[in-house]
């Protein structure tokens, strides 16, 4: 619309423009020279000229309306334009700053999704792990060991030595302390003979024989203590031999094999403890 009006204002100066152009250019009536010069106007020059005045005032009037026009038409055209403009950059921000935000929350739910599907994979890794534990646990919750110690004299259970502490204390159903009087109560589903804590050699023995005599005492007595104690084994209890042979290799627990269905050996308490363990998951696969 602007435009429009911009183009008919144009049209109108220029028409105005070519008119006052057209009479600056009109030739004027002229009188005819009389056989008398006369040195004044006539009255005709005066009116003519006049006229010819009040013409070129009114083309000056009306061009300077007519660029007033125009000068106002352009700055209402630039208003209009700034204000387009304007109404269309805060549309682009509106627009740019919703995609912002959408982007923004579509970013946020995916880390979410993301996060999610790891944690849940994380904890159910987690709880099959504990699950798997517990199991365990309640293996050894269901077990019961005999702990024999071949003393001819009964002790206190306190007094007994620091691997049956420690085996106390692992979550076992019942850990019970045996000594020799008592070897016909042997019950447990793993049964522990501690010849560690058992004195194999007498301290006489050790500081009188030579090595391989000892070692040969060793051998005998392991024997002797491994016969006795396995006719009183139960069948289905895993035997333990706890000893401590030095670099000799005892024959008597190698020879078990053939008295024993399940038994093993361990010469450190750390080891102990994890042959026990072991030993029950055995006793109760076996009881099953």
């Amino acid at each position: 619309m602007y435009w429009s009006q911009l183009s008919n204002i144009f049209q109108v100066w220029s028409l105005k423009v070519g008119m006052f152009v057209m009479a600056q250019t009109t030739p004027s009536p002229t009188v005819s020279p009389s056989p008398k010069p006369s040195t004044s106007p006539s009255a005709a020059d005066v009116e003519l000229l006049k006229s010819q005045i009040q013409f070129l005032q009114d083309i000056n009037t009306r061009l300077n309306n007519s660029f007033g026009s125009f000068v106002s038409a352009m700055n209402v055209s630039l208003v209009a334009i700034g204000i387009i403009l304007g109404v269309a950059g805060a549309i682009s921000v509106y627009l740019f700053d919703k995609s912002l935000k959408q982007a923004r929350l579509i970013i946020r739910n995916e880390v979410e999704r993301r996060m999610k599907v790891m944690v849940e994979e994380t904890v159910g890794e987690e709880v099959d792990n504990l699950k798997n534990v517990l199991e365990r646990e309640k293996v050894i919750g269901t077990i019961n060991v005999d702990y024999f110690l071949p003393l001819q004299k009964s002790i206190l259970t306190e007094d007994y030595p620091e691997e049956f502490q420690l085996l106390n204390g692992r979550g076992f159903n019942k850990v019970n302390p045996l000594d020799d009087s008592k070897i016909n109560k042997i019950s447990g589903d793993v049964v522990v003979l501690d010849l560690v804590n058992y004195p194999l050699v007498t301290d006489e023995e050790k500081n009188n024989l030579p090595e391989d005599q000892i070692a040969q005492l060793i051998q005998t007595r392991v024997a002797e203590h491994l016969k006795k104690f396995t006719k009183k084994l139960p069948y289905r209890s895993v035997l333990v031999v706890y000893i401590r042979p030095g670099k000799q290799r005892i024959n008597a627990i190698d020879e078990l094999s053939q008295k024993v269905k399940y038994y093993s050996s361990a010469n450190t308490p750390v080891s102990l403890m994890g042959v026990v363990v072991d030993s029950a998951y055995v006793a109760y696969s076996w009881k099953q």
